[in-house]
């Protein structure tokens, strides 16, 4: 139960988020490179419904710590991807990254921001926000 949680908290979080804060850093064109193509990938495994292609996205050592290995996340993610429908496309507007963080606002109907980090010299969806900057759902409401 608390994996499905998990992994429900990791599609409402990269799909439809607020966050608040903001970096002074300079964002490398490698980082964008790897965070776009990091966004590509979320894209298509969320409009494929791919669990194998969504658990490799994520945080390995949170896929570690919460399934305890790649394939136990893909048979608790399939249906979850599944019961979620068809989910927009996420286009970006601005990264600003800061060391291993990365906030990321996005454009059209999937308007918000999501974090994202850098693990082992890559980019990945963060399993759960602790360690991230806070951030808070759009349709909750609030604003950061």
């Amino acid at each position: 139960m608390l994996r499905k949680v998990a992994i429900c908290a990791v599609l409402a979080t990269t799909m439809v988020v607020a966050g608040c804060g903001s970096s002074g850093d300079e964002t490398s064109e490698e980082d964008t490179r790897a965070i776009t193509e990091l966004v590509d990938d979320l894209n298509r495994a969320t409009q494929e419904k791919d669990a194998s292609a969504f658990c490799l996205i994520i945080q390995p050592s949170a896929v570690e710590e919460t399934f305890l290995d790649i394939d136990r996340c893909v048979r608790e993610t399939e249906p979850i991807l599944e019961a979620a429908g068809d989910q927009p496309q996420l286009e970006i507007e601005n990264i600003e990254v800061d060391g291993d963080l990365a906030k990321v606002t996005f454009t059209g109907s999937a308007g918000g921001e999501a974090n994202f980090v850098k693990e082992d010299g890559r980019w990945f969806v963060p399993l759960t926000t602790e360690g991230v900057e806070a951030t808070e759902s759009i349709t909750s409401g609030e604003e950061g």
